[in-house]
């Protein structure tokens, strides 16, 4: 069975207005990926957080969202699960 894909979701993740708005939606995509993880999450998916938290401290909007989007992309995979 296919997954059901929603175009506006699909479109806000690719064009959003502005990088805090990708940011966003990217934190919204990661939250409940890392709230389900076992009790500890990997070091590298923490070295990861670390960096995006970093780069909104140091203003670098374009770099947080970057980031994010693809530590989002990285946990949503299949492959990630198990």
């Amino acid at each position: 069975m296919g997954n059901v894909i929603s175009l506006d979701d699909y479109r806000a993740r690719r064009d959003p207005a502005t990088p805090v708005d990708r940011l966003e939606l990217a934190v919204s995509r990661l939250d409940p990926l890392v709230r389900s993880s076992p009790d500890r999450i990997q070091a590298g998916v923490e070295r990861e957080l670390v960096r995006i938290s970093r780069a909104v401290s140091a203003g670098r909007p374009v770099e947080a969202a970057e980031r994010a989007e693809r530590l989002a992309d990285r946990l949503e995979h299949p492959a990630a699960h198990g």
